[in-house]
């Protein structure tokens, strides 16, 4: 059942394009280049491209190059697939995962990959001293030690205690790429850590502080002895705020394996920090790509006058929302946070704003997702009905036009401040226009911006009043518990709004637990169900992703989630490449 509805879903959201007509040539009269590279535009250097050190977009693009996990993932139907070891053997109890190392894959310097890499990827990761890996390590709080069966080291077994029902998909779908212990760790310092002390955060031995102060020393960055992996690129140069830059590893292990293809000689990605600049540079055929291009420049690339620039949009498990810091007195009542969303014009926001790019969302799960509840009634823009609301919750005006309220036994006026990230001008215009609504019935509102940094440690430590944000999400099943659960609200957890539940919290527990797809599906439309009622974040709207590039390329796929795109499969026309006769990335054209 499971199987079949994501084949459903994926058929919907994967288009296949021909790019170029037939009879195109090299010499054709808008000069593309038969030049075997492609040039992907990102807004700005990734802070890290180190695995588990990376917490932006641009920095998880360039580690795919080199580094890989346990198993590839199928971009159409999203299964597993057997890659550097074996899809997991799993037990009845779903408690013990064992998976069986692939004795043909080995690092870009010739070292064979074993289960000690396993071993000390995860264990890296599991160091309770790191914190650059705590986001990571929460996906594995219910794993609780690896070991070798019967001693081979190329078999391994994870142990849990608790069942997960995308534990296969945390182990070797993605979230921990495999690096080589003989670079990062070449005096094993990792083989001094146990499990039972990682676990019970017990870090008087001095091996946890030396292991962890060696995986992040930033001199690592850059340095080309640290930039070994599996993947089919090679770590060529980093200049600051201008390229990094792969070359295709020709030895590379999995070269002939479907979805191993690598065709292009190098793949950059070409930092430009200003958007207009980006488009002026993809006009001129300076960079071949753009994804997640400003809608405003979007709908201004005309194509019609530059018909050698292919425009797509495609949306994926993306959504954005206003957050309601339910730690604050204005917002601890369900009717006002409904109120305050009948105040929010979201057609206008996406018309306006995010010309027309865009699609209105009612649940915190979104419409390309299994699970969506698509019986939820739109959260309509009415600011009678939020008057009407505000009043039967007890607020009134002031002589000065502004609601208040007693809370608490004290007198508050309706204010507050919208707390925006910076690097965003439509968030912030889109946090203006729903201000002036509600200064119209009384609400004063503020828009305060911040550096990034700044912002996201400000919102997990729920310094703030409410926020406009964006979350995305895997192609597969989404698993709200480290959004929703009660728990998830302590300790800097994504739980920012400090929604408390008792009901949801028993949903998403069981949620997590159960192996059968239509009971999970039951689940999740009960919790979309409550989440509509008590409307502790209103959902505003899904973007689709934006994407641009120069017409050269063929292999073109689009699948639902983000970057849209897997680079390294396209051929570029003219330059003597061809895609392998019968593999799954010959596309047909339409």
């Amino acid at each position: 059942m499971k199987k079949s509805l994501s084949l459903v879903t994926l058929a919907l959201f994967i288009t296949f394009v021909g790019c170029g007509k037939k009879g195109d040539t090299p010499e054709n009269k808008y000069g593309l280049s038969t030049k075997n590279n492609v040039v992907w535009w990102v807004a700005s250097d990734p802070t890290n491209i180190v695995p588990y050190l990376v917490h932006d977009a641009a920095g998880q693009y360039a580690y795919a190059f080199v580094w890989e996990p346990l198993n590839n993932v199928d971009p159409r139907t999203q299964e597993l697939l057997p890659w550097l070891a074996s899809v997991a053997e799993t037990t009845p109890d779903h408690l013990t995962y064992t998976y069986t190392m692939n004795p043909k894959a080995h690092f870009n310097d010739g070292h064979p990959l074993t289960g000690e890499d396993v071993m000390f990827s995860f264990k890296c990761v599991m160091n309770p001293l790191n914190i650059e890996t705590t986001q990571s390590r929460s996906v594995l709080e219910s794993v609780d030690s690896i070991s070798y069966v019967n001693g081979d080291k190329m078999k391994l077994a994870f142990h849990l205690h608790t069942p997960y029902f995308q534990m296969d998909r945390v182990l070797a779908g993605g979230y921990i790429p495999i690096l080589p212990k003989h670079v990062f760790d070449p005096n094993s310092l990792t083989d001094q850590m146990n499990w039972k002390d990682m676990k019970a955060g017990n870090t008087k031995n001095p091996v946890y502080q030396k292991q962890m102060e060696g995986f992040n020393d930033p001199s690592h960055i850059r340095d080309p002895k640290f930039m070994v992996g599996t993947g089919p690129y090679l770590y060529q140069e980093w200049v600051t705020n201008d390229h990094i830059s792969f070359k295709k590893d020709t030895n590379y292990w999995a070269k002939d394996i479907p979805w191993g293809e690598a065709y292009p000689d190098q793949i950059t990605l070409k930092t430009i920090t200003d958007n207009n600049a980006a488009v002026t540079a993809l006009k001129a055929k300076d960079i071949d790509f753009m994804d997640l291009v400003p809608s405003a420049l979007f709908v201004q690339i005309d194509t019609v006058k530059l018909p050698f620039i292919k425009k797509d949009t495609v949306y994926y498990n993306s959504r954005s929302y206003v957050e309601w810091n339910a730690e604050r007195p204005l917002f601890k009542s369900k009717k006002v946070r409904w109120a305050l969303s009948h105040l929010i014009n979201r057609d206008q926001i996406i018309r306006d704003i995010y010309k027309g790019l865009g699609r209105s969302c009612n649940s915190v799960i979104n419409f390309t997702q299994p699970h969506f509840d698509a019986t939820l009634k739109p959260i309509e823009f009415n600011p009678e009905l939020a008057k009407s609301m505000l009043a039967e919750d007890g607020w009134t005006a002031n002589e000065d036009g502004i609601l208040h309220k007693t809370i608490d036994g004290k007198d508050r006026t309706f204010e507050f401040t919208f707390y925006l990230p910076a690097g965003s001008d439509v968030v912030k215009q889109a946090a203006l226009v729903i201000s002036e609504q509600m200064r119209k019935v009384g609400i004063k509102v503020d828009v305060t911006i911040k550096e990034w940094t700044v912002w996201i440690n400000d919102i997990h430590l729920h310094n703030y009043d409410a926020s406009i944000a964006n979350i995305g999400g895997n192609a597969t099943e989404d698993d709200p518990y480290e959004l929703w659960h009660s728990s998830q609200a302590k300790n800097k957890g994504q739980n920012v709004t400090s929604y408390i539940n008792p009901e949801v919290d028993k949903i998403l527990e069981r949620n997590r637990i159960s192996f059968d797809y239509a009971e999970r599906d039951s689940l999740m439309k009960r919790f979309q169900q409550i989440m509509y009622e008590d409307m502790p974040i209103t959902p505003l709207f899904s973007q689709p992703v934006r994407l641009a590039r120069v017409d050269r390329f063929d292999n073109v796929e689009f699948v639902h989630q983000r970057p849209c795109v897997s680079v390294p499969l396209w051929v570029v026309r003219g330059s003597g490449q061809k895609a392998k006769v019968g593999s799954p990335s010959t596309l047909k054209t339409n």
